[in-house]
């Protein structure tokens, strides 16, 4: 499958999960480059995000990351975003706070809690 149709795709899945008001900026530039992946890149603006192939030539943020898998899974709250950077999947150039703040701006408003219970 094509890049163009997989961000087409994870647009339709992430869009109901947006929050547009969590960046507090009029317009962000989320530039994403992978080890070996092609590279991609999300623009919010306002109450709107798009992402697009390619690279930008001055992004607000710039993350790396291993691959596209890990990009969805910290997108969606399926990988927790400390543990990819600890373990090298991910890190960050660029406005520091905002790239945390991408790592809950799709995340579902449904929480799900875990407990372990020991005996």
């Amino acid at each position: 499958m094509s890049v163009k149709k997989i961000l087409q795709q994870k647009t339709a899945e992430l869009a109901p999960h947006f929050k547009p008001a969590l960046l507090q900026r009029r317009s962000t530039r989320f530039q994403f480059v992978f080890k070996q992946d092609d590279p991609f890149y999300l623009v919010v603006d306002g109450e709107s995000f798009e992402f697009m192939t390619g690279q930008l030539e001055q992004p607000t943020v710039t993350l790396f990351i291993d691959q596209h898998e890990t990009c969805w899974q910290l997108l969606t709250g399926t990988m927790d975003g400390m543990v990819a950077f600890m373990t090298g999947r991910y890190r960050a150039d660029g406005n520091i706070v905002l790239s945390q703040l991408l790592l809950y701006l799709f995340r579902s408003d449904d929480p799900t809690i875990l407990y372990q219970v020991k005996d």
